[in-house]
C-alpha cells in the first residue's frame, strides 16, 4: 500500500486481509497464521464498510478456495501460504522485541492488518499506533470500533507522509523517542521510491531510541534494478508488475538480500535477521506437518536494529 493520499482504501490492504480469511478457509494451512488474526481481520472488514459484506463473505466458501487452488496450479503454488508465514515472522518479531523491552509499537502502511490492535489488547502496558492514508485508516478505525477491538492503548493515525514527516505525526499520539520501540513496515517499502525508501529509514530513526528495531519486507530486484517478486518468472513478474501499475499501486523499489546489510548500515541500522525461505519452512510450517507444503515468497524479510549515533 502507498503512503499516498487516495480517495479509497487501498486495494492490496483489503486483499491481503481478504488473504488470511481465505487462508484460514483451508484447514491444513490455517494454523500458520497468528493465532485469531483471521477473525480480527474479518470483524474490522466487515465494520469497516470498505468491502461490501458478500464480499468478506465469499473469501470462506469453498468455491473461492477452490478458484485460488486452480488459479495456484497456472500461476505457482504456495503463494496464498506465504503471506500466513510472513504475518506469522511479523507477529513473532514484534512480540520478542516486547519481551525485550520495547514499550511502544508502529505499524506504518497496516492496511486492514489486525497486528497494531492485537498487541495492543495482550499487551496493556505497550503504547501501539498504526498509520496509513486517510482513505484506509478512516475506515480501519470505523473497523476497529464497530468490530469490538477498541482499546485505549492503540491509536490508528491517519497521514499523508509524503506531506507531513513522522515523527510529527506521531506527536499527536503521544509518541516519545526516548522509548525503546519495534517498527512494522510489512508490505509497504516496494510501493515506495528509492528516495522515499531512504526518507523512511531516516524518520523512524528520528522518532526512535538506539536499540529500537525495524521489521520490513522486501522485493528483490532484477538486473535492471527493478523489483523482482522472488518466485515469479520473468513474463510472471511483468504480468504482476503491470497489474499493480492499473491498479494504481505501481512497484517501485526493490533490493537484493545480498544488498541490505551495506544498505541498512549507511541508513544507521545494523540487520539482526534475514530469514531464508527454508528457515521459515522449518520455523512456520514443519511443526503443522507442512514440510513438503509448496511456498512461494513475494519478499524477503529483514529484521534490523536502530544503532546509536556514535555507533
Amino acid at each position: 500500500m502507498s503512503l499516498m493520499p487516495s480517495e479509497r482504501p487501498s486495494r492490496t490492504a483489503t486483499k491481503i486481509a481478504g488473504f488470511m480469511l481465505l487462508l484460514d478457509s483451508v484447514p491444513r494451512l490455517a494454523p500458520v497464521l497468528p493465532p485469531g488474526a483471521a477473525v480480527e481481520a474479518e470483524a474490522i472488514l466487515r465494520a469497516s464498510g470498505a468491502v461490501p459484506r458478500l464480499h468478506v463473505e465469499l473469501q470462506r466458501t469453498r468455491l473461492t478456495v477452490r478458484f485460488y487452488e486452480a488459479t495456484e496450479r497456472l500461476l505457482g503454488q504456495g503463494q496464498l501460504l506465504w503471506f500466513g508465514v510472513r504475518k506469522r515472522w511479523m507477529r513473532e518479531v514484534v512480540e520478542q522485541a516486547i519481551a525485550e523491552g520495547a514499550r511502544q509499537v508502529l505499524v506504518v502502511g497496516a492496511g486492514f492488518d489486525p497486528l497494531a490492535v492485537s498487541v495492543a489488547r495482550r499487551h496493556p502496558d505497550v503504547t501501539c499506533v498504526e498509520v496509513d492514508a486517510p482513505a484506509t485508516a478512516e475506515p480501519k478505525r470505523a473497523g476497529i470500533q464497530g468490530g469490538g477491538l477498541a482499546c485505549p492503548n492503540h491509536v490508528v493515525l491517519a497521514a499523508d507522509l509524503a506531506k507531513k514527516p513522522l515523527e510529527a505525526v506521531l506527536g499527536a499520539a503521544g509518541w516519545r523517542v526516548d522509548v525503546r520501540s519495534v517498527v512494522v513496515a510489512e508490505g509497504l517499502l516496494m510501493y515506495l521510491a528509492p528516495a522515499q525508501v531512504s526518507a523512511f529509514l531516516a524518520q523512524v530513526r528520528a522518532c526512535t531510541s538506539p536499540g529500537s528495531r525495524l521489521a520490513f519486507s522486501s522485493m528483490d530486484s532484477d538486473e535492471e534494478g527493478q523489483p523482482r517478486l522472488l518466485f515469479a518468472g520473468r513474463l510472471l513478474g511483468r504480468a504482476i508488475r503491470s497489474a499493480l501499475r492499473l491498479a494504481g499501486e505501481p512497484l517501485r523499489w526493490g533490493i537484493a538480500p545480498s544488498a541490505v546489510p551495506p544498505f541498512l548500515t549507511t541508513a544507521g541500522y545494523r540487520v539482526l535477521d534475514q530469514p531464508t525461505p527454508r528457515m521459515l519452512r522449518e520455523r512456520f510450517l514443519t511443526p503443522h506437518g507442512l514440510a513438503e507444503e509448496p511456498l512461494a515468497p513475494y519478499e524477503h524479510l529483514v529484521l534490523a536494529e536502530v544503532r546509536d549515533s556514535a555507533g
